[in-house]
């Protein structure tokens, strides 16, 4: 299991990791942030600055609790101690690792203590080199991966954590070691000679132990203990502190990995001689170390509770021989950086938008420096083209622009204090306005303010009604909309006079069927009623006429009788 990984988070547009990467060793994939493992130097930056606490270290406190039930289990304790704990003295510190279960605890300043007189010898047969110390283990692996030109500068010699757990094993052959400190990077040197440290736990994981078996210091309790010169080591400066000085050597401490950065970029330049370079990856040295425990003091109190440990006016330091072999090898694992194809590179920028130079803003928000940098991690799968938020800003407003741009209907924007911040093209003809003469101005200049004061006031819900401009001829069917994030509120408006004209005149068309309908009624009942009237009258005329033919038609048959 990998010392540094990932958990599930929130990591869409954060991209704050990438950035405080010094060797852009994560990648973005499903808007998830991923380590690169063979390329992770395991500074801890990530899990400082990420917001979603999404970087977790692994926790070995099982493996250790087994190892403490299988046998004879020492601790080796960081100087740094005195920094993340409220104690006075080591005694008081290791009397807490007794209750955990530990046959017995020692300083690492031990080790440092052989560390920094292996250095000594060092300068002693080549002063006019170059030695970088190695007792920080993201600087060798920074070194081994990203400035393979610089590993013959470091110097081939256990850090203190090894030294120590190898002088604690040649007293204690049938012992196992773990190591106790600030530093998560120290669990890849762990493994990288594993018959010295057999584990490494966080002073993080240390604390939680602690909690767990209820265990507590006594700040009431003082104990007398020696200073050691030795005891510097955990403070930015305090292997040099720590070491006899030569007149014709330079000293240098660096501290930071940005320090660092520059300090190898000269190394490798070839611009530094005859130097002892102490380095260490974090600000202040271990005192900042990423897992210095939840009870840590600031870094100056921090680096006051340790020089007071460790300074003595006579400069006294342990007093051990140093009959342990020191060596160890240092190899290149160099962490080869290619270069995409200058096409690949063109094509990728313009899928960002950036067609010219100046397009390209290096703003580095999506976590790399340079517009060219983010494009060759895209190339190389590490990064996604949307991680660019200028880019995706300025797409979505060119989207957004073009929408308002071309729809028929007209569209406002007021901020809070009913000034208009925005106006489309349809607004303007609507209007008979141009934009510039209104944006910035009060709306109330070109239609009623009321209903936008209104919903400003209730922050109410999407409300459409139609309204008349009389100053403009027109019907609006208005529809007003208060966008909380922005604290605007944005007017639809549609033009509805020509459907307004069509409904009058399909009115005055129904009016005018309707009375030419009732003009038709009545001329057909005067017809009826003249009809009628003239059957009356020859309906009589042939009642006069039949009666008289019929008196006729009798008075003929009376004669012939």
């Amino acid at each position: 299991m990998s010392v540094l990984q990932f958990k599930k988070a929130n990591c869409k547009n954060c991209y704050k990791c990438v950035r405080n990467c010094p060797v852009k060793a994560i990648k973005i994939e499903n808007q998830q942030a991923q380590i690169i493992a063979e390329e992770c130097i395991l500074c801890g930056n990530c899990i400082t600055v990420c917001p979603q606490n999404a970087k977790e270290v692994r926790s070995d406190v099982d493996r250790v609790k087994e190892m403490l039930k299988e046998g004879e289990v020492y601790a080796s304790v960081a100087p740094s101690f005195i920094a993340s704990y409220s104690v006075d003295s080591f005694e008081t510190f290791s009397e807490s690792l007794i209750k955990l279960g530990f046959v017995g605890a020692f300083e690492t300043a031990t080790g440092a203590f052989l560390t920094k007189t292996q250095y000594e010898k060092e300068l002693d047969n080549n002063p006019q080199g170059i030695l970088i110390s190695t007792c920080c283990p993201t600087v060798v692996s920074l070194v081994q991966k990203y400035y393979p030109k610089a590993v013959p500068f470091l110097s081939p010699t256990l850090s203190p954590m090894q030294a120590h757990a190898k002088f604690i094993k040649k007293e204690h052959p049938n012992a196992k070691v773990v190591f106790l400190g600030p530093c998560i990077s120290k669990k890849a040197e762990c493994e990288e000679l594993p018959e010295l440290c057999d584990a490494v736990l966080t002073f993080d994981e240390l604390n939680g132990w602690f909690d767990a078996k209820n265990i507590h210091f006594d700040d009431t309790k003082v104990a007398e203990s020696n200073a050691y010169r030795s005891r510097f080591f955990p403070v930015s400066g305090g292997i040099i502190k720590s070491m006899n000085i030569r007149a014709d050597v330079s000293y240098l401490s660096v501290d930071g990995l940005s320090g660092c950065l520059d300090t190898l970029d000269e190394v490798c330049a070839g611009r530094l001689s005859n130097c002892f370079i102490e380095m260490s990856a974090c600000e202040g040295s271990c005192v900042g170390g990423h897992a210095t425990g939840i009870d840590a003091p600031h870094k100056i109190k921090a680096r006051m509770r340790v020089e007071k440990l460790a300074f003595s006016k006579d400069q006294a330091d342990f007093d051990i021989a140093p009959d342990v072999d020191m060596n160890r090898k240092i190899y290149i694992d160099r962490t080869v950086k290619q270069i995409p194809p200058e096409e690949e590179i063109i094509k990728i920028l313009k899928k960002m938008g950036k067609h010219t130079i100046d397009d390209e803003l290096n703003c580095g928000t999506c976590g790399y420096s340079t517009c060219r940098e983010k494009a060759a991690a895209v190339y190389f799968g590490k990064a996604d083209i949307t991680m660019c938020l200028p880019y995706m800003k300025e797409r979505a407003e060119s989207f957004s622009d073009q929408i308002i741009s071309v729809t028929p209907n007209a569209i406002l924007t007021v901020d809070r204090e009913l000034i208009v911040q925005q106006i489309n093209s349809a607004a303007c003809s609507l209007f008979q306005i141009d934009a510039s003469d209104v944006i910035g101005k009060p709306v109330s200049c070109i239609m009623d303010e009321f209903d936008f004061a209104t919903i400003i006031a209730d922050e109410s819900v999407p409300k459409t009604h139609s309204v008349y401009l009389e100053n403009y001829h027109k019907y609006t069917e208005q529809t007003f909309v208060y966008d909380k994030g922005s604290s605007m509120v944005i007017c639809i408006m549609k033009d509805i006079t020509d459907e307004k004209r069509r409904q009058k005149q399909i009115t005055k068309q129904k009016e005018d069927t309707a009375k030419m309908a009732d003009q038709i009624v009545e001329k057909q009942l005067r017809v009826v009623h003249e009809i009628a009237s003239l059957l009356g009258e020859t309906a009589a005329e042939t009642k006069v006429a039949l009666t008289k033919l019929k008196d006729t038609i009798i008075l003929e048959e009376e004669i012939h009788e």
